[in-house]
């Protein structure tokens, strides 16, 4: 590869014109080498690892918004397409990002990110008090050192068998996501180091050098490159997933600790001192600690799991004699999580909680979600919405059937979730991971059976309610 030193702008942007057409370009404030002298250049994923629970969590909420946001949009999509968002709102992936726009790369060639964390007091809609844990991000000036701008030349990729998906074809009908406002280009998927004959060019300059070739686009800017929530629909979508609280040693202060759903780094930080009925604060509750004595779910048994079994992915043969079996000999069946889904697409307040299985008098099964309406800190309610129903053949495979009380919404990829979700709580009964815990609840081991207090008295409040 070659390597130029530029001292000027003018010496940059010469440098830049040299290049062929349709080069590929990814900008650092330093550069990094292994220890043969080669560029550093390796996914996010292999730089800092992998949290399993997490990556599930970030994947899935990436498919739930390109699913929403993004015309035929199909759930076997490319990798890089699925990975785009984690990448480029806060997560990792096995991807190099890169951009097809050199004063783009330059502008992040000369900025430094930085980031804090955040700690303010809101209120939510009933002006109930929490501390908002967030994190707030920015790009600064680097320091007066040389900066590095990597030019990927597309014959290379292809030579190592490697794509490079152009993420402006990702286009929303409304807004502008991340993505595109940088011209952004995903590099992978990587294992180790990208090739050295992938990169034609490093391209070394003081970082105030290549600030100053970034800002000859009068545009380009922290805020232009960062769209905020209201014009950018990934970033809202990311937003409002539900808060979580944190536990520990502090679980008696008067005043609980959220943190968001999914950690993200906030660039537009600005007080969120009230917010709307919109903003979901979870702690943890159990709807089985809320049932009346005649309530629709008296007997239903209940399987207490983690928030992750609703994430993933599955093999699809739709396969499960031992939900099949257990449905034979309860009747009817809650997986609850210790969680709450939001999907984009669902109305403000409403949440999945986890699925509902129910045997029907022909043998039939009837799968949908058991979902929560809850505004703040309170939930106010929950029920199952209208499913699909499959009948299961003597070694458990399901097939789908026609019913009369089907749900018609046309949105299959959801109900189709509800199919992963259950593949995953059949392995669980494969494994013999649940334990009683009293009649009617089992659990899982790593999960917590208990319910936060104040959650469930607002629950028990709205139930008898509703009985009356």
């Amino acid at each position: 590869m070659d390597t130029i030193n530029c001292e000027t702008s003018a010496e940059l942007a010469e440098a830049l014109e040299s290049l062929a057409p349709g080069m590929l370009f990814r900008g650092q404030t330093q550069e990094y080498l292994r220890t043969d002298g080669g560029p550093d250049l390796r996914s996010s994923i292999d730089r800092h690892g992998c949290i399993p629970n997490r990556m599930l969590k970030w994947w899935q909420y990436s498919r739930f918004i390109l699913g929403t946001y993004i015309k035929a949009f199909e759930v076997e999509s490319d990798l890089a397409t699925d990975q785009a968002i984690l990448q480029h709102y806060g997560w990792r992936s096995f991807f190099l990002d890169a951009s097809s726009s050199s004063r783009v790369a330059a502008w992040f060639a000369g900025h430094k990110y930085r980031t804090k964390r955040a700690i303010e007091l809101v209120e939510d809609c009933w002006e109930d008090p929490v501390f908002a844990i967030r994190e707030e991000a920015w790009y600064e000036d680097a320091d007066e050192q040389t900066g590095c701008l990597y030019v990927i030349g597309r014959k290379g990729l292809r030579r190592n068998g490697i794509e490079c998906v152009d993420l402006v074809e990702i286009a929303t009908e409304q807004g502008q996501h991340r993505c595109g406002a940088q011209s952004a280009f995903m590099v992978g998927p990587l294992s180790g180091n990208l090739p050295d004959d992938c990169v034609v060019t490093k391209i070394h300059a003081p970082t105030k050098v290549f600030r100053e070739f970034a800002a000859e686009d009068l545009s380009l800017n922290q805020s232009l490159l960062f769209p905020g929530q209201r014009s950018d629909p990934f970033l809202a979508t990311l937003m409002s997933v539900p808060w979580v609280k944190r536990y520990g040693d502090g679980d008696d202060v008067s005043i609980n600790f959220y943190d968001r759903g999914l950690g993200l780094p906030e660039y537009d930080l600005c007080s969120m001192k009230r917010n709307g009925s919109e903003a979901c604060f979870y702690r943890r509750f159990w709807l089985a600690d809320a049932l009346s004595e005649d309530s629709l779910f008296a007997q239903t048994d209940f399987y207490l799991t983690g928030e992750g079994l609703f994430h993933g992915t599955t093999d699809g043969t739709n396969t499960f004699p031992n939900i099949t079996r257990l449905l034979r000999e309860t009747a009817s069946v809650t997986v609850e999580i210790d969680g709450l889904i939001r999907y984009p697409y669902s109305a403000h307040g409403s949440f999945a909680k986890g699925i509902y299985l129910e045997l029907q008098e022909n043998g039939s099964l009837l799968l949908t979600e058991l979902s929560v309406e809850q505004h703040g800190l309170r939930p106010v309610g929950f029920g199952i919405a209208k499913g699909i129903y499959y009948e299961p053949n003597d070694s458990g495979i399901w097939t789908k059937v026609s019913h009369p009380e089907e749900c018609d919404c046309g949105h299959n990829a959801h109900h189709n979730h509800h199919l992963v979700v259950a593949s995953h709580f059949e392995n669980l009964l494969q494994s013999g991971d649940f334990r009683k815990l009293r009649e009617r609840v089992l659990t899982t081991p790593d999960v917590d059976p208990t319910s936060d207090k104040g959650a469930l008295d607002w629950m028990v409040v709205k139930d008898t309610k509703n009985n009356d």
